[in-house]
């Protein structure tokens, strides 16, 4: 997984390497606004609950409330 606030440059890489490879690790994009807490929160949801499908579009993007 990547961790990443970086929406302009991180997707269009994913989707190149998809294209090269197809495979790629999952990109979690944080805004900016986002409190450290709450990213932190989220994110250690998504290690307890997250299935192989949630990470099927190969972007995720927080907060996820």
């Amino acid at each position: 997984m990547v961790v990443t606030h970086d929406v302009s440059t991180m997707v269009p890489a994913m989707r190149e390497q998809m294209r090269l490879e197809a495979r790629c690790a999952p990109i979690v994009m944080v805004p900016d606004s986002l409190p450290i807490g709450a990213a932190v929160d989220d994110l250690l949801l998504l290690n307890d609950c997250a299935v192989e499908a949630d990470w099927a579009a190969g972007v995720i993007y927080l907060p996820l409330r």
